[in-house]
């Protein structure tokens, strides 16, 4: 009897301590996700009696030439952010492979980071002040008064600036992550068989470091979708109008309009839009393997 206390105990052990965490995530996460699920087919405006309207939430949303629109502004903030992004991280990232730069990197890395570490609102307060019609750093150098923020021509872009300039530091973390995984004999060997630069970059970085393109790739979609702060900010003092918001703030206007379901249904049509994507990740990543 007392053996079977004992393992039982110990069995039990694991997961009283477990037991926080579990009760933290059903009340944070499981319920409210939950919750809003059911919300999505109900008519709610937060108080009174919720009424049933089956997938009419979803119908209208997928109606709502805003909520198109929203979303063509996100693509447009994540193709033209994710180029330079990717491509200025890997190339800092394979720099600091060269034998002159690696005795510095205790010196380059934290330069090259701090725009993540920096506050979003914080940051894009300074953008703001760099990008102003009158009064802006940029139109005070060239001498100009150039709308950046105010023209249509124009505003979109230094959001884009403004998501790739903290972006690049993340990104050159995990290529720097990718590039350890390659051995400094495969480098030395190609060296020692006339590869140079560019050819070493084409053939041998590019090619091993494929699953790490496929993993940034995916979670900077997922960022983009996600994407709120940045805009709203640089743009607005509020919200930016929804002709130049990013999908997120279909879900703030339902909410702060009173329309709870509609705000639940272009919440959990997001989730629909990120398992997608992850879903397609899986499967190229597993033919990859």
């Amino acid at each position: 009897m007392k053996s079977k206390k004992k393992n039982r105990k110990r069995i039990l052990t694991p997961y009283l301590f477990l037991l926080p965490f579990i009760l933290i995530y059903i009340v944070t996460f499981l319920f409210p996700a939950a919750y809003s699920l059911v919300l999505s087919f109900f008519k709610y405006r937060g108080y009174g009696e919720a009424t049933f309207v089956g997938l009419s939430n979803y119908e209208s949303l997928l109606t709502y030439r805003t909520m198109w629109k929203c979303l063509g502004n996100t693509l447009f903030y994540f193709i033209f952010s994710f180029i330079p992004t990717m491509v200025i991280a890997f190339l800092l990232a394979v720099t600091m492979r060269s034998r002159t730069v690696k005795r510095f990197q205790s010196f380059y890395k934290p330069i090259i980071f701090m725009p993540q570490i920096c506050a979003v609102v914080a940051s894009a307060l300074v953008f703001k002040l760099i990008f102003a019609g009158d009064v802006g750093v940029i139109n005070q150098l060239l001498g100009t008064e150039i709308p950046f923020l105010t023209n249509v021509q124009y505003e979109k872009w230094p959001v884009v600036i403004l998501i790739t300039w903290r972006g690049i530091g993340w990104y050159f973390i995990i290529f720097l992550a990718g590039l350890t995984t390659i051995s400094d004999d495969v480098e030395e060997a190609s060296i020692v068989d006339g590869a140079g630069p560019w050819q070493r970059l084409r053939y041998l970085f590019i090619p091993l470091m494929k699953p790490t393109f496929m993993l940034t790739f995916i979670t900077y979609a997922i960022g983009a979708l996600k994407l709120y702060t940045e805009p709203n900010t640089l743009l607005s003092n509020n919200e930016v109008s929804l002709s130049l918001a990013p999908y997120i703030n279909i879900i703030t206007t339902n909410v702060n309009g009173g329309n709870f379901g509609m705000a639940s249904a272009a919440g959990w049509f997001l989730v629909v839009i990120i398992l997608a994507i992850t879903l397609v990740q899986m499967k190229l990543l597993g033919g990859e393997d």
